[in-house]
């Protein structure tokens, strides 16, 4: 059996308090998170069989015991996806590589959305791929080879709002375990670097959460028009690892339509040359 799931399993273990899955916490209980054993009655299995699934060691599990697993560390619907798929990873198959091709199409839809800020990801948030429309909203962010969550550290405080920036950051960690391979060198290049840099990130990820991005109304800043209010919808790329495409529109009857209208008017001007740099504002969902 693959180590990603053996490694899950502890993480998710450790994050979770004896409270949240409806245990009495023992006076001078010293244990960092749940006991295997406290797991194991929890998921209806044993605690041998538990010990050697979280040491690498079992069997293929079978989806009925996923499935319990799940339900005793509380993974929502895309936690156990997430559970069920990392389970099927083979400890013998090599490791996906540190940068995979940009699938075909990927970057030609992104420049079909003309009208509007479009971009793509890889399965690490790394853009790979975004409109002029998307450089223009954030220059620094939005621009092929940068990393999103990344980018969410380096612009903390948020000129917005501290809340604003947590929920942005909370979105992108549990993002980035959701679509990334868990054996890629890149998902663990990116992970070392952050946990050594910034606590605040070490704390985000290891309650291991997960959960894909899908829609959010991100507050961004436009020129001349100041903080407005979008809509995102991400959608996934079908048979790709991880890929996503993110694109942005104005609700009817808002600040934001017009503040969208000036921005593709901009780009749309600024088309073959270079853009003028602009300040970089983050992006908040």
């Amino acid at each position: 059996m693959g180590r990603p799931l053996a490694e899950f399993l502890r993480d998710r273990r450790e994050s979770l308090t004896p409270e949240q899955v409806g245990l009495p916490r023992e006076p001078r209980r010293r244990v960092r998170g749940l006991r295997r054993t406290e797991v194991a009655d929890l998921a209806g299995i044993s605690s041998d069989y538990y010990l050697r699934l979280e040491q690498g060691r079992g069997h293929q599990p079978s989806r009925q015991v996923l499935s319990a697993l799940g339900r005793a560390l509380l993974l929502d619907g895309p936690g156990e996806e997430y559970l069920h798929r990392i389970a099927d990873l083979s400890g013998d198959a090599p490791p996906p590589a540190e940068a995979d091709d940009l699938p075909d199409g990927v970057a030609t839809l992104v420049e079909l959305y003309a009208d509007t800020p479009a971009y793509a990801l890889n399965g690490t948030l790394d853009v790979v791929a975004v409109n002029a429309p998307g450089r223009l909203l954030a220059p620094n962010q939005l621009r092929i080879g940068s990393n999103l969550l990344v980018s969410v550290f380096e612009h903390f405080p948020d000129p917005h709002s501290e809340p604003h920036w947590r929920r942005t950051a909370e979105t992108l960690a549990a993002a980035l375990r959701y679509y990334a391979d868990p054996r890629s060198p890149r998902l663990r290049t990116l992970v070392d670097g952050l946990s050594a840099s910034d606590p605040r990130f070490a704390a985000i990820w290891s309650r291991c959460e997960i959960r894909p991005h899908r829609s959010s109304w991100p507050m961004v800043h436009i020129e001349p028009h100041g903080w407005v209010g979008l809509r995102s919808e991400t959608l996934a790329v079908p048979g790709t690892s991880g890929y996503t495409v993110t694109v942005f529109f104005a609700e009817p009857r808002t600040p934001g339509v017009a503040a969208l209208r000036d921005l593709v008017a901009r780009a749309r001007a600024e088309e073959g040359v270079d853009a003028e740099p602009l300040a970089s504002v983050p992006i908040v969902p």
